[in-house]
């Protein structure tokens, strides 16, 4: 992915090729006041571009989407359609795919009030549902657990849309009674109990349904337990902490006490490294979930060990974890960004039961950095505030091919919501679809994001209350944005698209030309 400062304008109407650079300003920066609520909305649209299956333009405000992958699982004679893709590439992993949908399951469960407060629920639902409909049926029966489709080294040999990527695909690993996977079933139980938490009164036999399965899994995980086959791309070092998570809501769900008897056992087992997770030095992610297992065990027993390991941890982030001149929390040179939002949002759930104005400062920095409040001067969620990265690595949103060296140009299609990778530990940030540590996108990235947002309404504000909106808003969505731009120069390009053309006719002259656009632009940026 790359980035550099750039207006929307320029992104929307210039093809210019912009080459490689740093971007630091290396000047001082003016904070601002966010708006926390639009960059939570654009955070939760992002998963529509990751979208896989049949249905994958269903519900989705980025045209440039459709069906793909539409055969899925036909090598096993299951159908594995749907769910997400990764990251910038096509692979369906089951760690990070649980993990995310878990995280946002927890977003929504301990900050509803945010989303309802923004009108951003039904969204969220609506993604968290794409999950846990794959999920289901990834588990054909009580014993099985398909949680990979797709080979990632054959699949990083194509860059192009992933409408356009045919074949078969295989559906690679399951989870049996001979193949132990306890991580990734662990993180898939909590997302679907946590499905149950949060959809039981809007669907009580859909939310059973997922209740169900999350028992089964768990205890396929519990009987059988190992870490599961991640390729070399996501290999976990652990899974007793995955175990501990899902037990613990399992638990809320079902108020079973042996529940919470597995989750005291399974948090105290280590990982490959032998590390002392009970002082945890790294964050909630993919291969670590000790300390929001810690916290959900505090809150449930009150026991001053879970305590100490969850201050611990915040301690150690205050003031050992590498600062940048910036203000950013640098745990590490591969998607920096995704463990300060997580990190953040964990300071935050926690700030609920237990007020703490120096996480509160913390958790307030990281956020306002991530959307500008940074040497460069620039937003690392892409479609939010007026400079953002334009070369994300992420195959959909880029449009081109590997022909001519095209995949390095910038991104034909805004990637609205997306959090990229982030900067160096001196606030430098590589604007390059081809340096994927600094512009990859993932599912993952964008699961603590949401979180964090969301925590970040309902301590510093930030809820945004919309008056009626007509002009300009294209896809009705109440909100006029960088998707209404981008609507809007397509369907003057292309004279198709499906829009509310009243609203796209902004000066009411009965055409929807250049000068709307530009009316447009400036109602955006101002």
């Amino acid at each position: 992915m790359k980035s550099k400062l750039i207006k929307l304008s320029a992104i929307i109407i210039s093809g210019v090729m912009l080459t490689t650079s740093f971007v630091n300003t290396g000047t001082a920066f003016a904070a601002g006041t966010h708006d926390y609520s639009t960059a939570l909305k654009d955070s939760i649209i992002f998963f529509d571009a990751n979208k896989c299956g049949p249905q994958a333009g269903e519900n989705n405000v980025f045209d440039w989407r459709g069906a793909c992958h539409t055969t899925d699982g036909s090598d096993v004679g299951v159908d594995l359609t749907g769910g997400y893709h990764d990251a910038g590439d096509h692979v369906k992993f089951g760690l990070p795919q649980g993990y995310s949908a878990a995280i946002l399951g927890w977003s929504l469960y301990e900050f509803k009030e945010s989303f309802d407060a923004t009108g951003n629920t039904t969204k969220m639902l609506q993604q968290l549902k794409y999950f846990t409909d794959y999920f289901l049926k990834s588990h054909p029966n009580s014993t099985t657990f398909y949680y990979q489709v797709g080979e990632g080294n054959a699949d990083h040999t194509y860059w192009g849309a992933p409408e356009e990527q045919t074949g078969q695909r295989p559906s690679l690993y399951k989870a049996d009674p001979s193949s132990p996977a306890s991580d990734i079933l662990s993180e898939t139980s909590a997302a679907l109990t946590l499905m149950y938490l949060n959809y039981k009164n809007i669907d009580s036999a859909y939310a059973t349904k997922c209740l169900n399965a999350a028992k089964e899994l768990y205890a396929m995980g519990k009987a059988n337990q190992g870490v599961g086959n991640g390729q070399s791309f996501y290999q976990a070092t652990s899974f007793g902490d995955d175990l501990a998570w899902a037990a613990t809501w399992l638990y809320t769900a079902t108020n079973d006490s042996t529940y919470i008897t597995d989750a005291e056992q399974f948090i105290t087992l280590g990982n490959t490294m032998n590390e002392n997770k009970m002082q945890d030095k790294w964050t909630m992610c993919w291969d670590d979930m000790y300390v929001p297992a810690a916290l959900r065990l505090a809150q449930i027993t009150g026991k001053q060990i879970y305590k100490d390991a969850i201050e611990f941890n915040f301690n150690y982030w205050k003031t050992q974890v590498t600062t940048t001149p910036g203000g950013l929390k640098w745990l590490s040179n591969w998607g920096v960004l995704r463990y300060a939002a997580a990190e953040s949002m964990v300071m935050l759930v926690y700030c609920k039961q237990n007020p703490d104005q120096s996480l509160l400062d913390l958790a307030k920095k990281q956020v306002d950095y991530i959307l500008g409040d940074n040497p460069a001067n620039m937003s690392y969620i892409i479609g939010y505030g007026s400079n953002w990265c334009i070369h994300p690595h992420h195959r959909a949103a880029n449009g081109y091919t590997y022909a001519n060296g095209d995949n390095a140009k910038p991104a034909k299609h805004l990637l609205t919501g997306a959090l990229v990778g982030g900067p160096d530990q001196n606030d430098k940030f590589l604007d390059d679809a081809n340096q994927y540590q600094y512009t990859e996108v993932a599912l993952d990235y964008n699961a603590g994001l949401v979180g964090v947002l969301a925590g970040a309404i309902k301590f510093f504000g930030g809820t945004i209350v919309n008056p009626p909106v007509k002009k300009g808003d294209l896809n009705n969505d109440t909100f006029i944005d960088a998707i209404d731009l981008a609507l809007c120069k397509n369907y003057i390009l292309t004279q198709n698209g499906n829009i509310d053309k009243n609203n796209a006719d902004m000066n009411g002259d009965g055409s929807i030309d250049a000068i709307d656009f530009s009316l447009l632009k400036k109602a955006i940026l101002g």
